[in-house]
């Protein structure tokens, strides 16, 4: 059983096209938009989650203090 790569590229950019077809569809009317508000803040904590997970994979190590 091997093991798929995950490719945190791919999910960013799946998860900005969820969240501007909702946007797209709330901008129709009110009641859409209180619908769907809640999925969009998740999508949008979810998408930060995977930036941020990109971004920490990159830090540079901290020299220790004297």
């Amino acid at each position: 059983m091997s093991l798929r790569e995950i490719d945190t590229n791919i999910i960013v950019n799946n998860i900005k096209t969820m969240i501007n077809a909702l946007e797209y569809d709330s901008m129709r009317s009110a009641g859409k938009m209180k619908m769907n508000a809640g999925t969009i803040v998740d999508l949008y904590n979810l998408r930060a989650i995977y930036v941020d997970t990109k971004k920490a994979a990159v830090k540079p190590s901290i020299k220790p203090a004297k």
